[in-house]
Order: structure tokens, then C-alpha cells, then sequence
């Protein structure tokens, strides 16, 4: 599933320039990706349409976040290291980096690696939809590639 998120950064600038489920389905059947991954990737996105996060952000923007044990347990220091990067940077708002937390241990897979944070974190920045948000999704999706001179 984490491929069809990466695709869909690539494809479509926002949230509003994806077409409608049932024709994103079909492009991503189109594009080569399994039914089971496409189904899975569309209840997330919908769950993820679904999900207020303004309830969460009361808590302020300055809350600190400990992970708890449990949750750590589940993830590797490089997903640890990132996690506490992008809520120490403001990266995330509060609610996001809550919906992040609980997404990956409810969803997520056993151990979660520095790759599976940074796919749901990018969807998440994806849905705000603002020019920051696309401007750290390029950088975290390209920051391991090369630089390559013109």
C-alpha cells in the first residue's frame, strides 16, 4: 500500500486533483498495483478524509509528545529519530502527529521503519494541501536521491 501512496504524490499535486474512488481505482489497477493494495489504500485515504484533527490541536502547539513503550517498541530508532523530528520542527500539527501515532500502530506494520513513518506522514502533509506541505513532501521523498548537475 505504501507504493500507491508514493504514486499518488507523484500523480496528483493535492487531494482535490484526484478523481473520484472508483476511477482512482481503476488507474491504479491501470498503473499495475493488486486490488487487495488499491482497496486497502482507498479505505485509508477515506478514513483519513474522515478524521478531524482540530479536536486534538487544543492541546496546543508547543505539547511535547513522549512516545509511550508500547509505542516505541513497535517502531526502530531511524522511525523513532523522524517521528521526533517532525513534531519538534512543526512539521505536523499536533492532531496530525497524534493520527500519525495511531495510525502506524493500528494499521502499520509489525515494526515500523523510518519508510512507513515517512509514507504516512507525507499523506497526511499531502491532505493540508498548502504550498509548505508539497515543498517538505518533495524534500523527504528526494532527500536520499543524488544531486544531479545541470
Amino acid at each position: 500500500m505504501y507504493d500507491i501512496l508514493a504514486y499518488l504524490f507523484e500523480q496528483y499535486y493535492s487531494p482535490e486533483d484526484c478523481p473520484d474512488a472508483s476511477t482512482l481505482a481503476r488507474r491504479l489497477a491501470a498503473a499495475g498495483f493488486e486490488g487487495s493494495d488499491i482497496d486497502e489504500a482507498l479505505d485509508w485515504l477515506n478514513e483519513l478524509a474522515q478524521l478531524d484533527s482540530n479536536e486534538l490541536e487544543q492541546l496546543g502547539s508547543d505539547a511535547v509528545r513522549i512516545l509511550h513503550p508500547r509505542e516505541a517498541a513497535r517502531m526502530t530508532e531511524e522511525a523513532q529519530a523522524f517521528f521526533h523530528y517532525l513534531a519538534g520542527s512543526g512539521a505536523l500539527t499536533v492532531g496530525q502527529r497524534e493520527i500519525l501515532l495511531d495510525w502506524l500502530i493500528r494499521h502499520g506494520p509489525a515494526r515500523v521503519d523510518e519508510e512507513a513513518m515517512k509514507r504516512v506522514a507525507l499523506m497526511l502533509l499531502w491532505r493540508q494541501g498548502d504550498d509548505l506541505a508539497n515543498l517538505l513532501i518533495e524534500e523527504i521523498l528526494y532527500s536520499g536521491e543524488p544531486a544531479v548537475m545541470h
